[in-house]
């Protein structure tokens, strides 16, 4: 038997079945992928990795990403277990402990420098940061599809300088299973995100609804 575990950071919201999701994401795993994960950055002159980190990371010499996030991270533990990654990940933190910043997510990525072909990445949209926003749009899946996971890091669920990231998340805090999507969370994050325009999340506050007016969309059709 295969086991198989979606993991999600707490600060994390969609309004998807993720274990749905998760499934889909594992299928499209070959045979010798053991996890997968969302990239931290798609733009080295912005990438914290490229820019600050002292140890290897997942992309530093030939990936089209730089790093990768563990906020939502799927294991195939058989898999894993099977490759020996707690002893991996605990070697590499005897040697590099002194050069970690984020803990497991800069242990994560040093595996993934060794072993990248252990590595199944799928796109941003899925774990969707004030990163990608905050400057520029910096996730094109997300441009094109709209965001399906939303990860508030840094308490930017709560924080006032993330007010775009705030409204999402009060959006979804308010509602019920078994309400009306449309009624009950659509229209109450609208108008959280009206007016929002004045920050550089907030004047792409379309991406944080498009999945969600497009699955309305569908349900009204079945």
């Amino acid at each position: 038997m295969t086991l198989m575990l979606c993991y999600m950071l707490t600060p994390i919201h969609s309004s998807f079945d993720l274990w749905r999701i998760c499934g889909i994401f594992f299928d499209l795993m070959n045979s010798s992928q053991i996890a997968a994960l969302t990239p931290e950055a798609e733009d080295l002159s912005i990438g914290w990795y490229s820019r600050f980190a002292r140890h290897p990371y997942y992309g530093k010499f030939d990936a089209p990403f730089i790093g990768v996030n563990s906020g939502v991270m799927l294991m195939n533990l058989t898999r894993m277990r099977d490759f020996n990654w707690n002893g991996h990940i605990n070697d590499y933190f005897t040697k590099y402990r002194l050069n970690i910043t984020w803990g497991d997510q800069d242990l994560i990525n040093i595996f993934f420098s060794f072993y990248p072909e252990k590595l199944y990445v799928y796109p941003c949209e899925w774990n969707f940061r004030p990163d990608h926003c905050m400057y520029r749009m910096l996730c094109q899946s997300a441009q094109d599809n709209g965001v399906s996971v939303v990860h508030g890091i840094r308490r930017s669920f709560h924080e006032k300088k993330h007010p775009t990231f705030s409204a999402v998340y009060h959006a979804m805090e308010a509602f019920q299973f078994g309400q009306d999507l449309e009624k009950d969370l659509l229209l109450p994050m609208l108008a959280g995100l009206i007016n929002q325009s004045h920050s550089s999340c907030g004047k792409l506050a379309h991406v944080f609804t498009k999945r969600l007016e497009a699955r309305i969309k569908n349900m009204k059709h079945l």
